[in-house]
């Protein structure tokens, strides 16, 4: 099978695409033929060794963490899905597992879901990771009808769910974007939209209720002055001094911190498909690229300004 992979960890020019093994299900897996998959944060920060930690030195290594495809085979114990079905899911890539930047994938049932009859490869590629990222943080914050939410990183994969869904729950958002971007952060819902090469937010008068910073880069005592007393921060990457400062928060109340990271429980999928078929949200696809042009689609997407997912195309 066609996929892209690395040899080493570095920068974009150690990706490369070739021919790899093609991958046989074992007892409780799935083979999937992936017909689309898309780029997350995750992977570069994979494929740069930033992780490697976590994710090992065993190479060559496939990136990719989302995924949509047709099941191709199943191995034995394995009910449903069905050779046939459509599905779309998630690889357990920072826990050492095949990444999802190939033709084909093998993956346990439970991280697969059958995809509804309306949806695209594409489309569906584009939710998992970034949707369910969104998701998570916000239902972390609690009920949020009234409440003002601030998105920092608001056009982005995960930022532009995150607007979505604040403003179907009632919420008055606030996005941070480029000035370019400005319209798009609109059309999703936003109230205000900053200007961030212009205007700190963390610098205004302004407080709100719940600052989700997408990008994973604020300081908490940055952001604290524009929380309300019981407001919430939501960060998608801690360090080790915020998460010191999130269990601290725990015991002395007031302003808090959480963890906006993915959870994909069946009812967090059927939330999603529930939001999409209700026109609540939509995924915004920047662009969708052949499998033989994703290093570029890599290099493109860490510098910056894409809006929405990038999507590639491997069958």
């Amino acid at each position: 099978m066609r996929a892209l992979y690395i040899k080493a960890y570095g920068g974009p020019d150690v990706m490369q695409i070739g021919e790899l093994p093609d991958p046989e299900p074992k007892r409780g897996e799935v083979l999937v033929a992936i017909k689309a998959a898309s780029i997350n944060p995750v992977d570069w920060k994979v494929r740069s060794g930033e992780l490697k930690l976590i994710t090992g030195r065993t190479f060559p290594k496939t990136l990719g963490s989302d995924f949509a495809g047709v099941v191709e085979r199943v191995g034995t114990g394995v009910a449903v899905p069905s050779v046939g079905e459509r599905v779309y899911g998630i690889t357990a890539l920072m826990l050492r597992k095949p990444g999802a930047h190939a033709e084909r994938l093998v993956a346990p049932p439970k991280r697969l879901r059958r995809m509804p009859d309306s949806m695209s490869f594409e489309l569906a590629a584009a939710l998992p990771v970034a949707g369910l990222t969104a998701l998570n943080g916000l239902r972390q914050c609690g009920d949020l009808h009234g409440k003002s939410v601030l998105i920092n990183g608001a056009t982005g994969g995960v930022g532009h769910f995150a607007v979505q869904i604040a403003k179907a729950r009632g919420a008055t958002v606030t996005a941070v974007c480029s000035e370019r971007n400005a319209e798009r952060a609109r059309s999703l819902g936003a109230d205000v939209v900053i200007d961030y090469r212009k205007q700190d937010f963390a610098r205004g008068n302004v407080r709100y209720d719940v600052v989700f910073d997408v990008f994973g880069h604020l300081k908490f005592p940055a952001v604290a002055p524009v929380l309300k007393d019981h407001g919430t921060m939501v960060t998608t990457l801690p360090g080790p001094s915020l998460i010191a400062r999130m269990v601290w928060r725990r015991f002395v109340g007031g302003k808090h911190i959480v963890l906006g990271s993915m959870r994909d429980r069946p009812g967090d999928y059927a939330e999603l498909e529930r939001l999409l078929a209700d026109g609540s949200i939509k995924p915004v696809i920047d662009r969708v690229v052949p499998l033989t042009e994703a290093a570029q689609a890599y290099a493109a997407l860490e510098v910056g300004g894409t809006v929405g997912k990038v999507v590639i195309r491997t069958g």
